[in-house]
């Protein structure tokens, strides 16, 4: 099940909750997400826009969806990459991009630009 996140507030909380899991699992990642919910949350209208995320008995999981000018993303870490994956319409779906704590500001808004 995806539970929809619609407040900022909520955002947040989620946020905190990926980056305290990433500085435990996957410190390669922990550095990005903060500037890629900021490039993303930019470019996100909550009245319009849908946040999705994972959740399994009441547990927020790690990965979301956003839909955003009505194309779907799907974010997640991988770990045979050890990166979050971008990719398009579902977990299964292309991968479009791969970031990680070495992803430059500029490589990091061109792909948000193109959500």
């Amino acid at each position: 099940m995806a539970r929809r996140l619609t407040t900022n507030s909520q955002i947040d909380a989620f946020i905190q909750k990926v980056t305290a899991d990433a500085l435990h699992h996957a410190q390669g990642v922990a550095g990005i997400i903060g500037p890629f919910e900021q490039a993303v949350r930019a470019c996100l209208n909550l009245a319009i826009d849908t946040v999705k995320v994972m959740e399994r008995n009441g547990v927020l999981g790690r990965t979301c969806w956003i839909v955003i000018g009505g194309n779907r993303w799907a974010f997640s870490y991988s770990h045979q990459s050890r990166a979050i994956e971008l990719r398009l319409g579902s977990t299964q779906g292309p991968v479009r991009f791969r970031f990680d704590n070495s992803t430059t500001p500029a490589s990091l808004a061109e792909q948000v630009a193109c959500l």
